[in-house]
């Protein structure tokens, strides 16, 4: 199954003059989970499937799903085995996809489909969650077998197009009827949704990101798309980025002082979720936010315990107790996050993402 072709910012270089005046321009919401795309596995095509597909699909009409670049398992699969952060997406698989609508589809595109769509988690962007009734998974994509020429180009990402994957409109019109209208709202798959068609002239530059359609909050931002440039170009929000990096931590380049760049270097998310593992796993302790006063001294003493020979050498002034406040932010961020995944997807939080590692 093909790893979905990555999306450049409006002002990336490779975004070719003249895209945003593209007579079937479309802007669509972007939204802020994390990436899925599955295939239903047809033996009437088996030989068109990679292996990976093959060996994951669990007889005829199963659901073979994945995350960006790895194959994950089939909809028939056990839970148990299969990360928290993909249950309800799965669940949707089960009851949210009009298998058969899908095997006619094969029929009408002569070859198996593959569908990409957001899998929604909490990220950075809160749809309030708790609060409501979010659809488990938003269709954005749709890629025919047969227009597949190489699964993971050499190269520069940005470089690939989208050549190959259907129109908006062939799209949306097989979204719309793999959609079970009688299943669970919060298991529902449903398409991403159309926000404009913008004339000639469009500016990125100006343009405001609206509200999402999902909830009272700003989109995370909008993809431009047009077929006719097989392109897809994305308009992030003002301030996205400063919330992604207050979420998930800055990158070690965007970092001004010594200890900040520590803590995008060393202050990773799996090392959060480790020190959290021997907390309530192994030494039995209550999750919650609770924890993280003493979670994130657990985490900077593992920082200095496995990098001490680096952080010693580092070509970088920092005192040691600047670390803390840092760290103690990106385990507050981190814990709040997977509560709330937690209990989206019916799981034990430190079950979250904990299988990708």
């Amino acid at each position: 199954m093909k790893v979905y072709p990555k999306v450049p910012r409006h002002d990336h270089p490779v975004v070719p003059d003249g895209f945003f005046d593209a007579d079937d321009l479309l802007l669509v919401e972007k939204f802020d989970g994390s990436s899925f795309r599955f295939v239903l596995y047809d033996e009437r095509y088996d030989a068109v499937y990679p292996e990976q597909v093959v060996s994951a699909a669990d007889g005829d009409g199963s659901l073979v799903f994945g995350t960006r670049r790895q194959i994950r398992g089939s909809h028939r699969d056990p839970l148990d085995p299969i990360d928290g952060a993909l249950h309800r997406a799965v669940r949707s698989l089960r009851t949210g996809i009009d298998k058969a609508v899908l095997r006619r589809a094969h029929d009408e595109f002569g070859c198996p489909v593959a569908v990409y769509a957001e899998n929604m988690i909490y990220s950075t962007v809160d749809y309030g969650f708790t609060e409501q009734a979010v659809p488990a998974l938003v269709g954005f994509d749709l890629l025919p077998f047969d227009a597949i020429e190489t699964m993971t180009p050499k190269g520069n990402p940005y470089e690939e197009t989208f050549e190959g994957f259907c129109s908006a409109a062939t799209a949306w019109e097989l979204f719309e009827r793999l959609q079970v209208p009688t299943v669970a709202p919060e298991l529902a798959f449903v398409p991403a949704t159309q926000i404009d068609q913008p004339a000639s002239g469009f500016d990125p530059e100006t343009y405001t990101v609206p509200e999402s359609s999902l909830a009272n909050v700003r989109m995370e931002g909008v993809v431009a798309r047009s077929d006719e440039w097989g392109r897809r170009v994305k308009i992030l929000r003002d301030g996205f980025q400063e919330r992604n990096r207050e979420q998930f931590g800055m990158q070690p380049d965007d970092a001004e002082t010594g200890a900040e760049y520590i803590v995008a270097t060393y202050c990773t998310s799996g090392r959060i979720r480790s020190v959290l593992r021997q907390l309530v796993v192994e030494e039995g302790r209550e999750f919650g936010v609770h924890l993280n006063e003493e979670l994130h001294e657990r985490v900077v003493e593992d920082i200095w315990a496995e990098n001490w020979q680096e952080l010693m050498t580092l070509d970088r002034s920092f005192t040691p107790v600047e670390l803390y406040p840092l760290v103690a932010q990106r385990c507050i961020t981190e814990l709040r996050s997977m509560a709330t995944n937690a209990e989206l997807n019916d799981v034990a939080p430190t079950e979250i993402w904990t299988h990708l590692e």
